[in-house]
């Protein structure tokens, strides 16, 4: 209106300003500033009738109030905004923060708002703007997501307020600790925490086969760090050796060619150890059906693949004992004598299998031994577990069909390093009369008649199967070459043939040995007696021939505490002390009848070595040490040095 009135004024004007110009000077003057004066005078009288109102100067106003408005919103400290109907008049720099806008609100403001929030709640938010309502509605409160400047959505709780003195304009605040995101959060927080306290590797690569995620149980197999692992590729962990199979198996699955992956492979921590894994993924899909790399897992299977090369060693042991005359057993000290472990000589032997046996699952093998011997038995076994010492006896046992046998034992306590028993274990086979010449065949083959001492068949055996595990296992033994041949010549001196027809009423070369016979038996079973240092758990000592014996140590032992060695200066230093203690113990002077007869001991040492293709080799390597070391006078140990 106001336009156009002043449009038709200035046209009067203009027509006033013509026309005057037709009657001459003064009319083109008087016309004109009489046409202004009378407008004005009208816009005066206007202004005082009283229908009038004024202008409320709009602009101005408005302008303030967007002043007030956004200094409201920039007081408040939580993520707020200020829009005019769905335009942004004003974001504060929490807001801007949040959704990483931080010093470029110009990009923001005068957006529409929806182009900040995600596309999902578009309808929410129109249903929260709906119930804000007019200026004097309630506040509007909702969950949505806005959308990052980097793309990402971001769930808040939003509360929409009319502000009543700017007409139109509404305030939004943002929390970011509202119930619906900290529950989402403390769940992904507590997955996240549970899944590194699996000792199970998992893991997700890309299609290339870099490292998109790992849980901490990468950090604790490999050594590798969790972020300096993302983005390589998984297979820089595995064993050189392995890595292209690897890589082209990951690269199968990741293509879509394979569906599954299981193999084992070698891997590498940073301390250079090299360690079998199983290896398993599979492909990682989109709903969609696209493919974005691998998932899997990774777990450690060292102990186990061990575990089949050591029952490969148990069964060959088992071998070993399944063919000894006798059965084989571990079992704890009570008066049931129940067992732990039996060999499947016990068949054999009293017809029981050993599963009859175990944990006394059928009959106690205590049950068994003849009520007459029950008592002997236990009173022999224990004094001999109060000395520490081994047990030899003789008793009767029943059979699986009621008949009894007499059986002979030999074993001996286990005890920890503190002492305690922790169990007893040994041998027990036939002795009966009913097997006559062929049970004392078996007792040779498992026993030294005179000496009591390991026989020479299943010394050998033990000797090449220690050497076989050694070698494959790198653990260290050692053979002694203990020769006290020496011995027999101060038993047996020379004799006349008079002398010898009349000592033993025999003529010929063989009666000097009957004639010392009797002394040459008594001092070899008392030489025997004196391998007690080296008669500990891990040890073995057989006799050879003519005062020469062997040992094998496993178990390095100084008394009664184990030594962990580290190398082979400490296997050195160990087998020395031992040996030094068998030679003093050896070398005490005999008594036999009225004389004291000096024992001549020289001992010879091999190291198991990868050099020693055989127990033949190592036996003759200790010989030779043995003879080196009597070269250098009685008492001297040697180590074979070839």
């Amino acid at each position: 209106m106001t336009l156009y009135v002043f449009s038709a004024w200035m046209l009067a004007l203009l027509f006033s300003v013509v026309v005057g110009s037709w009657h001459g000077t003064t009319t083109s003057y008087v016309l004109p500033v009489a046409v202004l004066v009378t407008g004005l005078s009208m816009l005066w009288l206007a202004r005082k009738l009283p229908w009038y109102v004024g202008s409320p100067h709009r602009p101005e106003a408005t302008a303030q109030q967007e002043q007030w408005a956004g200094q409201l919103c920039h007081n408040i400290s939580s993520p707020s905004v200020t829009i005019q109907g769905q335009e942004i008049t004003f974001a504060n720099q929490a807001f801007l923060a949040l959704l990483h806008y931080g010093g470029r609100g110009d990009q923001v403001v005068g957006l529409p708002f929806t182009n900040l929030l995600h596309p999902v709640d578009h309808p929410r938010f129109a249903t929260l703007m709906a119930i804000a309502g007019t200026d004097d509605a309630t506040d509007a409160e909702g969950v949505l997501r806005l959308v990052r400047a980097d793309g990402g959505p971001v769930k808040l709780h939003a509360s929409i307020s009319p502000l009543s003195l700017v007409p139109g304009s509404r305030l939004i605040q943002f929390s970011a600790d509202a119930a619906a995101a900290p529950a989402r959060d403390g769940v992904e927080n507590s997955m996240s925490v549970v899944l590194d306290q699996l000792d199970l590797v998992l893991f997700k690569t890309d299609a290339e086969g870099r490292v998109a995620y790992v849980n901490r149980a990468w950090e604790r197999l490999t050594g590798r760090s969790m972020p300096d692992s993302r983005g390589r590729m998984l297979s820089a962990a595995v064993h050189p050796e392995d890595r292209d199979s690897v890589d082209k198996a990951m690269l199968s699955v990741a293509g879509g060619q394979t569906d599954h992956l299981s193999m084992e492979v070698r891997m590498v921590n940073t301390g250079g150890n090299v360690f079998w894994i199983m290896l398993r993924a599979q492909t990682c899909t989109l709903p969609d059906g696209d493919l974005v790399g691998v998932v899997g897992t990774l777990s450690e299977v060292t102990r186990r693949r061990r575990g089949e090369e050591l029952g490969s060693s148990r069964r060959y042991l088992n071998t070993l004992l399944a063919n000894v005359p006798g059965m084989v057993y571990r079992g704890r000290n009570d008066p049931e004598w129940t067992m732990e472990f039996v060999s499947d000589g016990s068949v054999d032997l009293i017809g029981y299998e050993p599963w009859e046996l175990v944990e006394n699952h059928r009959v106690s093998f205590g049950s068994l031994v003849h009520p007459e011997d029950r008592e002997f038995l236990w009173a022999q076994v224990q004094a001999s577990l109060a000395q520490h010492k081994p047990y030899q006896i003789s008793y009767r046992v029943a059979d699986v069909s009621g008949n009894y046998l007499w059986v002979w034992e030999q074993g001996r306590g286990v005890f920890s390093s503190q002492g305690e028993l922790l169990g007893i274990e040994g041998f027990i086979t036939d002795v009966s009369e009913r097997r006559g010449a062929e049970e004392k065949a078996r007792r040779r083959m498992w026993f030294e008649a005179r000496t009591g001492m390991t026989s020479r068949a299943i010394f050998d055996s033990l000797l090449a199967w220690t050497l076989h595990q050694s070698q494959v296992n790198d653990f260290p033994f050692a053979l002694l070459w203990v020769d006290v041949s020496g011995l027999a010549d101060r038993l047996s001196p020379p004799q006349t043939g008079v002398e010898q027809i009349q000592a033993t009423g025999v003529a010929g070369p063989g009666a000097q040995v009957q004639a010392g016979s009797e002394a040459t038996e008594q001092a070899l079973a008392r030489v025997a007696r004196r391998f007690r240092p080296v008669n500990g758990p891990g040890a073995a000592v057989t006799y050879m021939d003519n005062y020469q014996f062997a040992v094998l140590l496993t178990d390095f032992r100084a008394g009664e505490t184990a030594r962990a060695l580290a190398g082979s200066t400490e296997v050195i230093t160990a087998v020395s002390q031992l040996a030094s203690r068998l030679v003093q113990e050896l070398s005490a002077p005999l008594n036999i009848g009225a004389d004291e007869v000096p024992v001549p001991v020289s001992v010879g040492i091999a190291i198991a070595d990868a050099r020693y293709i055989g127990a033949e080799s190592m036996f003759a390597a200790a010989r030779r040490a043995a003879t080196q070391a009597a070269e250098l006078g009685p008492g001297h140990c040697e180590f074979a040095d070839e």
